[in-house]
């Protein structure tokens, strides 16, 4: 296999993931700067859900040694995803967002060109990714947005399931890292060491130099100076086994300037809640409409939220001085699906990949793809 078709057959695999892939041949740039010819070409190999070496050899037709050290070698930049299973050293491969997109870049460190990396993707940032009107690849959201915790002193029918500190209680392992959508831009001046990886898949990224391992106390305290910056607190649109808490700027992250920079609004994430305004207790002083992230609230008489374009992240609440703002539950409420599993068929299904994608959960027939 020539070095060019190695990594359009690797597009070709990440195409039929829930994100999809950029279009174009910047993309295929992308893989190459990432992936050695050698990577790419087991990475063919390596499904979407956990395998054992002995199933991806099988597959490969390649020396174990070779396939374990090129393995190895992908999991260190955080494109494929190792752990252990009861003693059993197991991999699957990462789609590109979350994944390829984010880890090699929150690392840092290694021996790749990053100024040719962060320009690829910046340039993607900018067009959007090429489909037809479509700029990012899932018509289903990634994430949800939670509103603002504790701050929320006025609320009306706020749920604690809904409050970002139950995430961080509930994670066995938490790590920050810096935000790879705001190391690509350049030119944000919002924090960008405020992004949150849980559960297992922290544990990966700590031992692999990605993020660092925090404790609760330090995650809850990340989540007010994030909030205090006006960033909004992001999460798997999925209830169960939440793995990532992205604290996200209007300007930098996908999951938001899939409305902000490129007006699908109907792509936005979406929490549960919205605002609701107390006309009496409204003054017009306009704070809510400066710290909204989606320019969702405009000033007359008194503040008015155009609820096609709120997220429903509350920092127009925690701001406003008059208590004028309080949240209620947004009707009808967002889907949120019951785990990444559920969230992952509708997606495909949505953009028409499922079969594909079903293909590329196992290593079963990859052996015809050599």
């Amino acid at each position: 296999m020539d070095k060019k078709e190695v990594y359009v057959k690797l597009r070709e695999k990440l195409s039929v993931t829930p994100m999809g892939v950029p279009d174009g041949d910047d993309f295929l740039e992308i893989l190459s700067i990432i992936f050695t010819p050698k990577e790419a070409e087991l990475a063919l190999m390596v499904p979407f859900m956990p395998a054992t070496l002995g199933d991806i050899v099988s597959s490969a037709g390649m020396d174990e040694n070779e396939v374990h050290e090129l393995l190895s070698s992908m999991a260190d930049k955080g494109v494929v995803y190792t752990f252990d299973y009861k003693g059993t050293p197991m991999f699957m491969m990462f789609t590109v967002i979350p994944g390829i997109f984010e880890f090699p870049i929150m690392k840092g460190t290694l021996d790749i060109d990053y100024p040719r990396l962060l320009a690829l993707w910046k340039k993607y940032h900018e067009k959007g990714w090429g489909k037809k009107g479509d700029p990012i690849g899932s018509p289903i959201p990634l994430g949800r947005v939670l509103a603002v915790g504790e701050e929320i002193v006025s609320s009306k029918d706020v749920l604690p399931t809904e409050l970002v500190y139950k995430y961080i209680d509930e994670a066995k392992y938490i790590c920050v890292g810096e935000c790879a959508c705001r190391t690509v831009t350049g030119d944000c001046e919002y924090p960008k060491d405020v992004c949150m990886g849980l559960g297992y898949g922290a544990k990966f990224l700590a031992e692999k130099g990605i993020g660092r391992l925090i404790d609760k106390d330090e995650a809850k305290a990340i989540v007010k100076r994030a909030h205090k910056a006006g960033l909004v607190s992001t999460v798997d649109n999925n209830n169960s086994n939440v793995s990532m808490l992205c604290n996200c700027c209007p300007c930098c992250c996908g999951q938001l300037t899939v409305a902000t920079k490129h007006g699908r609004y109907d792509l936005r994430p979406v929490g549960a809640f919205a605002p609701d305004v107390a006309e009496d207790l409204c003054i017009a002083c306009g704070t809510c409409e400066d710290i909204c992230p989606m320019k969702a609230i405009s000033i007359d008489d008194v503040a008015t939220v155009d609820l096609g374009k709120c997220i429903g992240c509350g920092l127009c609440v925690s701001e406003c001085s008059e208590e004028a703002i309080s949240l209620i539950k947004r009707t009808p409420q967002p889907k949120v699906y019951d785990d990444i599993r559920d969230w992952s068929m509708a997606a495909v299904k949505a953009k028409g990949t499922a079969e594909g994608f079903m293909g590329e959960l196992t290593t079963k027939g990859k052996e015809t793809k050599k």
